[in-house]
């Protein structure tokens, strides 16, 4: 199961989102569930970087896998702001359209960001 938490500040922008688990649809390399996720995922990060100039924090677990944490920093701007939270609350979304095909390989969480 992958389980996913979008963690929200008291204005409700995603700050941080953090994905633990692994799907087990299928034999790893031929598991579509965790390459759509994973796929959409990285997209985003790397959109955030990339297209944004934000500096994430990005960790990941690169010996077992099945964890991934991505953090926005504090000091954006009301405009860069604005940019990604379009693009997280376009990973949200796919995760929702992903987990009500696979639910029983998906859960989404919201959670409360503390600093």
């Amino acid at each position: 199961m992958i389980n996913i938490s979008f963690y929200r500040d008291t204005h409700k922008h995603i700050k941080q989102v953090l994905m633990t688990g692994h799907a087990g649809y299928a034999d790893p390399g031929y598991d579509i569930v965790c390459a759509a996720v994973s796929s959409q995922v990285i997209s985003v990060e790397n959109s955030l970087v990339q297209l944004l100039n934000i500096e994430v924090e990005t960790e990941v677990n690169e010996i077992e896998g099945g964890y991934l944490k991505v953090t926005l920093p504090s000091n954006l701007s009301k405009s860069v702001t604005h940019d990604a939270q379009l693009l997280l609350q376009h990973l949200h979304f796919a995760f929702e359209v992903l987990a009500e095909s696979y639910p029983e390989f998906i859960n989404i969480y919201e959670k409360e960001f503390i600093s």
